[in-house]
């Protein structure tokens, strides 16, 4: 039985109907073998395999993809497309499809030249598949509500909401209050063609500093977003009278908070409620379980957590080190309990096999430092609340590499100051793992001197941050071809 798309195509379980312009093309190009199509296309979208071993059934559901979600006329059918339920970025057609993203694009790519033509390919592709695309169709959306609001600005900016409004009414479950500044500067580039500093400075005057003094923030507001963000289990600390002698303007002003856990921070109230920021030490324990899972999932070991140098290094608990560390000219001498320092991550017995073919068996553990252990400033670091807690701080870590060296423990360490926020940790599987990857291979060689063991990525092994599913393999990897 034939079914309609709302461009006008119909679809059949064996062919295809209804092309005008690009039906002979088709018919055409589907009766040559699909390696051949590979040598036709020319455009650089990524490696070529030299043969295609897929089977029928896998390309077919290539071309259906393609065929029926584009239609004719892909690029006036844009929006269209886009909201299709159909539609999803490459990974996510990937994923559905089990076909690795390379080998995917190859194929949507030979097919956008056979129906549409060669000077369509790379357009389309850029329109539909740009980098970072997973969100594309909520982009579009936030594109369409927003615009009536940046057309208030400048006569009757006093009209356009909150950015807390527009995210908790008609931009409910679009994007994040962290994902809304760089979405709305890239709308004002590309779609109002104001330059990045205009764009920054339009932000501003609507929802930024400018916003907050037109909106002055009331210890009450503060009072109620802590309440309604953690529904009533979080406190602020800091009173009212404290805080309304604070002299600096009400968003730069530092409050505490006892949150969920039972954690107290301190916080600036702009990054509390614009940034929406949150506890620092619920972040770094998040981030460790991120990071343990990663560990767990590549090394296909189950690591413990908060395990003592003690019982991981048989280190007495009562051996004491002097550290001296020496920060701007100045030297502290830390005394640390080697023993009762805590590995974050720690598992006794990970075996790997070498190139050779032999087997080896590794103690590995694994560390997250969060910002505070390379922040120096106490302005800004208010984990330390003076310069000799950021001198313990850096003692305990320099111990726990000396100790693992010696003890001969690879320790990988992940650092919030390189780029390893939670965010990143979740979004960028590939280059976490690549990195704990570069830390392994380089402490087996320093450490015991194997060359036979060196690990690679697998780029068509998929890992999940939270844990809650298996790693698994992609099918049909260019791997299979070369």
């Amino acid at each position: 039985m034939k079914k309609e798309n709302k461009k006008g195509n119909y679809f059949n379980s064996e062919n295809y109907f209804g092309f005008n312009n690009s039906k002979d093309r088709y018919f055409n190009h589907s009766k040559a073998n699909d390696s051949n199509l590979f040598r036709i296309n020319k455009i650089k979208l990524g490696l070529q395999p030299s043969c295609s071993n897929l089977s029928e059934i896998k390309k077919q559901k290539i071309r259906n993809y393609v065929i029926d979600l584009l239609g004719n006329d892909p690029i006036t059918c844009f929006k269209d497309i886009i909201y299709d339920d159909r539609f999803g970025s490459l990974r996510a057609i990937s994923d559905r499809l089990r076909i690795s993203r390379p080998t995917l694009r190859l194929y949507i790519s030979t097919w956008f030249e056979i129906l549409y033509g060669k000077k369509a390919v790379d357009k389309t592709i850029k329109l539909f598949w740009p980098d970072n695309s997973a969100k594309q169709r909520e982009k579009m959306r936030f594109y369409d509500i927003i615009e009536k609001y940046v057309g208030l600005f400048p006569e009757r900016t006093s009209l356009i909401p909150t950015r807390n409004k527009l995210l908790e009414g008609e931009l409910h479950g679009i994007l994040s209050k962290n994902t809304f500044k760089p979405w709305l500067i890239e709308y004002l580039i590309q779609t109002k063609c104001y330059s990045r500093e205009e764009s920054y400075a339009i932000y501003d005057e609507i929802w930024g500093k400018q916003c907050a003094k037109r909106r002055k923030i009331q210890y009450e507001d503060i009072e109620d977003f802590v309440y309604q963000r953690s529904h009533g289990k979080a406190h602020v600390l800091s009173s009212k009278a404290f805080f309304d002698l604070m002299s600096d303007y009400p968003t730069d002003r530092h409050i505490e908070i006892l949150c969920e856990e039972g954690h107290t921070f301190p916080i600036q109230v702009r990054k509390l409620i614009y940034d929406y920021n949150w506890c620092l030490y619920c972040n770094e324990r998040l981030c460790e379980r991120i990071m343990r899972n990663y560990l767990s999932q590549f090394f296909n070991k189950k690591f413990k957590s908060q395990v003592r140098l003690e019982q991981a290094c048989g280190i007495d608990r009562e051996k004491i080190v002097i550290q001296t560390i020496e920060i701007y000219g100045k030297k502290y001498q830390i005394r640390v309990f080697v023993g009762q320092l805590r590995y974050d991550h720690f598992c006794a017995d990970v075996c790997v096999v070498g190139n050779s073919g032999a087997k080896y068996e590794f103690t590995i553990a694994g560390e997250y430092d969060s910002f505070y252990h390379d922040e120096i400033d106490i302005g800004k670091n208010h984990f330390c609340k003076r310069m000799e807690d950021f001198a313990s701080v850096n003692a305990r870590d320099l111990i726990k590499n000396e100790f693992s060296y010696r003890k001969k423990v690879i320790l990988i360490r992940l650092k919030e100051k390189d780029g390893f926020t939670r965010r990143f940790l979740l979004k960028n599987p590939k280059k976490v793992i690549q990195e704990i990857i570069l830390q392994f291979n380089k402490q087996v060689k320093e450490i015991f001197g194997l060359y036979d063991v060196q690990l690679k990525y697998d780029p068509y092994i998929r890992f999940d941050p939270l844990g809650e599913e298996e790693p698994y393999r992609i099918n049909e990897s260019l791997g299979d071809y070369l």
